[in-house]
């Protein structure tokens, strides 16, 4: 992301013609990987806000880096095109205040008071200690930057108040809509006039419901209110409801997105109006709690209309903040919907085509508690399988993670480990990254943990699976040998990458694929067990089947003009892009480059 952003910022301050120094341009995010500002620092605007001014927007969020859910900062960062973000300041420290010394501010939200001339900060207040006070803070300031003036926490109308967020109507009109009584019930207030304290009550929603993290936009005359249950850290199941008056009636509450919403909790919705269309954009967090600042974003287009809002996952998402234009991006089309599907065993009331008939609310399910336990589909001819989205079962109070792997088959007889996912530790909802030529791709269930019970008790079952992907080439099958030892080739040794004299071809022969991390690079695949992939840990080049995560970054690299000898090649690294491939005596490394001698090392040929 950073290497990218300096490409971007590069190629702005050159290419400039044609478009004034304000004007955005369509930008590509992609979603749960770790954001930096244009600094390089880890962005942290964590369950915040989105504020519009002029051509400029404002994000403010929660400081998370020192990973506590106490306060450090209220962060602010500012952009032009809702992609590189540039740290202002903070808004509130625990220097703000007496009270603010020890003390968590969550879900900061901003509006402007046109009237006042103020930016009005709301949050939900609680001592450092534990979540008994439930309490709003109060801050304002001039300018959207600050300095904030702390005006203190209280309990609106003497109710509690936990997971909230501010709403500004078209009149100007101000609200707080709040979780209330143990978040058991949503409790929505008018505002006085200058956005500093409660004027009154309205009818409360959702009662007993415990539904908590509000998130609330107006289009034409309709309201939607998306809220998440209360589960902790742990995801669970978004749903919406609308009216044509915050005073309510409110529609009956209706799912929306999977049964874990993607792995997230809403943050706020931000609305896109620009010269040709107005959009709006689910923003969530992916809460990390053993690393909250580690936690992710995750942006996703919102499709609302009349009175049905939805959404679906993508791996990025494109915003044009000039013209308001913003669509999900996938890694290839959607392949599996609707393919013939089959299982180890299915109950006659949930058949294994629930599970890729595209509708989250259906799922299959096994007729025994056995594991492992397969799903598979047929695609109905080779294509190259580039993403495999999953949706697992959830259920508040034992959540359950997947250890799983996928498997791939040309005949649906010899199969091929082309992920292993079986360290898996996430919930509700994995996207994945793989490399693989197949007609067949089978999700093989090996576990599930139950975060409160070391037993498995419950039955393998899977809500939904979309596998992305293109129509099959043929690959590209090439070997690699060393520009200073040309009878030494890139070799898998053992799970070791090394330069090996006269390897077989089984051990040698490498398929160029696009990079798992990075289409634009490339990932080298062993063309004897496709599963394999040459990939960095700790700097030392191995062999290993993918696992996921952050395997894919380290299994990318961009081929480049040999260091040594132009008309060769040379690899660099994807996410450490001053290191390239070098092999030291026999053993593959990623290395920074400088002298003449490791310049030769760090070329290879292409035979």
């Amino acid at each position: 992301m950073f290497k990218l952003l300096l490409t971007l910022a590069f190629a702005a301050s050159i290419f400039n013609f044609g478009a004034s120094p304000t004007e955005a341009a369509a930008q590509t995010i992609t979603n749960g990987t770790p954001w930096k500002d244009t600094s390089g620092a880890s962005l942290q605007a964590h369950a915040g806000s989105i504020l519009q001014v002029g051509s400029t927007y404002y994000w403010y969020g929660e400081d998370k880096i020192h990973n506590s859910a106490n306060l450090k900062a209220v962060s602010i960062y500012s952009s032009t095109d809702l992609k590189n973000w540039t740290f202002q300041s903070n808004a509130l420290t625990t220097t703000s205040a007496p009270e603010l010394a020890s003390s968590k501010i969550e879900r900061p939200k901003v509006i402007y008071n046109a009237t006042t001339g103020k930016y009005v900060l709301w949050g939900h207040y609680e001592n450092g200690t534990d979540y008994s006070l439930a309490r709003v803070a109060v801050a304002s300031s001039s300018s959207p930057t600050g300095p904030f003036t702390y005006h203190g926490s209280f309990q609106p109308n003497g109710m509690q108040s936990r997971d909230m967020t501010l709403f500004k109507d078209t009149d100007g009109t101000a609200y707080l809509i709040s979780s209330s009584d143990n978040n058991y019930n949503l409790r929505i207030y008018k505002l006085t006039s200058d956005y500093l304290a409660i004027d009154s009550e309205m009818n409360m929603i959702y009662e007993g419901d415990h539904r908590e993290a509000p998130a609330i936009v107006k289009k034409d005359s309709v309201y939607y209110l998306i809220t998440s249950g209360a589960s902790g850290w742990y995801p669970n199941q978004a749903k919406y409801s609308t009216a044509t008056s915050l005073n309510g009636p409110w529609s009956a509450l209706q799912p929306i997105g999977n049964s874990s919403t993607f792995y997230t909790q809403a943050s706020f919705i931000l609305t896109v109006q620009g010269s040709s269309a107005t959009n709006y954009i689910y923003v969530g967090d992916r809460w990390n709690s053993s690393a909250l600042g580690d936690s992710r974003y995750v942006w996703l287009p919102l499709t609302l209309s009349g009175t049905t809002a939805s959404m679906d996952y993508y791996e990025k998402i494109s915003i044009d903040a000039a013209t308001g234009a913003v669509s999900g991006v996938s890694n290839g089309t959607l392949i599996s919907q609707g393919k013939t599907a089959t299982a180890q065993s299915a109950l006659g009331t949930n058949p294994a085509s629930y599970a890729n008939d595209g509708n989250y609310q259906t799922e299959w399910v096994g007729t025994s508690v056995t594991w492992p336990h397969w799903w598979k589909v047929d695609l109905g001819a080779n294509y190259t399988i580039k993403t495999v989205d999953l949706s697992w079962w959830m259920m508040n109070g034992s959540e359950g993670f997947y250890q799983y792997k996928i498997e791939t088959s040309l005949d649906n007889v010899n199969w091929t480990v082309a992920l292993d996912r079986t360290s898996n530790t996430t919930y509700g909802f994995t996207s994945d990254s793989l490399y693989a030529t197949a007609r067949y791709v089978r999700v093989n269930m090996v576990n599930a943990d139950l975060w409160n019970n070391p037993g498995n008790w419950y039955t393998p079952r899977l809500w939904e699976a979309k596998i992305y992907g293109t129509p099959a080439t043929t690959a590209v099958t090439t070997r690699w040998t060393s520009h200073n030892f040309p009878t030494r080739y890139i070799a898998n040794d053992a799970g070791n990458a090394k330069i090996v004299e006269n390897p077989t071809l089984a051990n040698s022969e490498w398929i160029m694929v696009p990079g798992l991390a990075d289409p634009s690079g490339v990932s080298f695949q062993l063309k004897s067990n496709p599963g394999i992939f040459l990939r960095h840990y700790n700097y030392v080049l191995v062999a290993q089947t993918n696992t996921g995560g952050a395997f894919a970054a380290d299994a990318t690299f961009y081929k480049v003009a040999g260091l040594a000898d132009s008309s060769k090649f040379s690899f660099q690294s994807y996410n450490y892009p001053t290191r390239y491939i070098r092999h030291s005596s026999y053993n593959l490394r990623i290395d920074p480059i400088s002298t003449a001698t490791e310049k030769n090392d760090a070329t290879f040929n292409q035979l």
